[in-house]
């Protein structure tokens, strides 16, 4: 009886021991967080929150690039507008030889061009004589010096009547050549000074087998010296010799040159004129400009203002350019030395891209 009220004792001893523990297990269960909220619903919890927070993070971040957007769009137009207009002054225009010019009909020639030189005309050349031998008193003008036509230039001394007589010039005309010297005894076939006139000039071109048959009298030419305007002018001779040795034969202008711009002895150019064809719109050659890889003509949108355009161009010949469209006539273009604006152009678009 004794042995069994003590076993009954242990067991309720055990229980009571396993009743703690379970009880322990309890306690530290519920200070630990839940593993399963822990895991998935608060997980959920935090990637529903900070999606919503990167998407709103996102939309903010896409406003502000695409205001950035914006902003850096209206900024590049802008910029466009000052590099498509370029601005030159008139100091500077003048300074680099830039001039405007107008769009209009123009004629071009087809033409020849054959090389030759310049040379007096034989009938503005004279060789001053004394009519009688004698001795030179006295000497009026020196190498160089301007003559009117029947201006005393010799005082000569006759040997037979010891008296003296003027020696005039026959032509109008400068001194290209002195001979005559005081106190130098002369004689009636002497030449006491070659006198010019250069206000009218030959130019002497020579004109090879192949192109003979191209080449008649009165045909215009267009006589080019290197760094001046052309100047027109009719072929007046057509020599009906070949000469042997150069089996070329020489055609001739009269070269007007009232300035005295030309000197003789100087080569030229000549373009004789073949045919001519018409124009509805033509630009000088000057005004060709390149842009993107194509022909560009800079109009003046206003005084100082040039923006380039791009054109079609037709025929051409050494002056001017048809243009076949983007041009109107009577619009106002730059011509002459249009590098500078080309310069500028590509300079701004550098600016640009960098």
């Amino acid at each position: 009886m004794k042995r069994i009220t003590i076993r009954a004792w242990l067991a309720a001893g055990c229980l009571a021991l396993l009743a703690t523990q379970l009880q322990l297990l309890s306690i530290i269960a519920a200070a630990e967080p839940d593993s399963s909220c822990g895991t998935k619903e608060c997980a959920s919890a935090k990637d529903a929150h900070g999606h919503d927070e990167g998407d709103e993070g996102h939309d903010h971040g896409d406003a502000k690039s695409h205001g950035a957007e914006k902003e850096h769009s209206g900024e590049e137009k802008g910029h466009g507008d000052e590099e498509g207009t370029l601005k030159l002054s008139q100091e500077v225009m003048k300074e680099f030889g830039v001039r405007v010019a107008t769009a209009a009909p123009a004629k071009l020639n087809v033409t020849l061009t054959l090389t030759g030189k310049l040379v007096p005309h034989e009938d503005r050349v004279a060789h001053v004589t004394s009519r009688y031998p004698g001795v030179i008193r006295e000497v009026r003008k020196r190498l160089g010096d301007p003559v009117a036509r029947g201006e005393t230039v010799v005082v000569v001394e006759n040997n037979q009547t010891l008296q003296p007589f003027e020696v005039k010039s026959q032509i109008p005309g400068i001194i290209v050549r002195r001979h005559a010297m005081i106190g130098e005894s002369v004689s009636d076939t002497s030449s006491l000074f070659d006198i010019a006139d250069y206000s009218e000039l030959f130019a002497d071109f020579f004109v090879f087998p192949a192109d003979h048959s191209n080449v008649r009298l009165g045909q215009r030419v267009l006589v080019r010296i290197q760094g001046q305007a052309a100047v027109e002018s009719t072929i007046t001779f057509l020599s009906p010799v070949t000469d042997t040795d150069t089996q070329s034969r020489f055609v001739r202008a009269v070269l007007a040159n009232p300035a005295g711009a030309y000197q003789a002895g100087m080569f030229v150019t000549g373009d004789v004129v073949l045919e001519e064809k018409n124009a509805a719109v033509a630009v000088e050659n000057s005004a060709l400009r390149t842009n993107e890889g194509k022909p560009a003509i800079f109009i003046e949108e206003e005084p100082g203002h040039f923006e380039a355009r791009a054109v079609f161009t037709g025929r051409k010949d050494k002056d001017n350019t048809e243009i076949l469209s983007g041009l109107k006539a009577g619009e106002r273009y730059a011509a002459g030395n249009t590098f500078i604006l080309q310069a500028e152009m590509e300079k701004g678009e550098a600016e640009h891209a960098h």
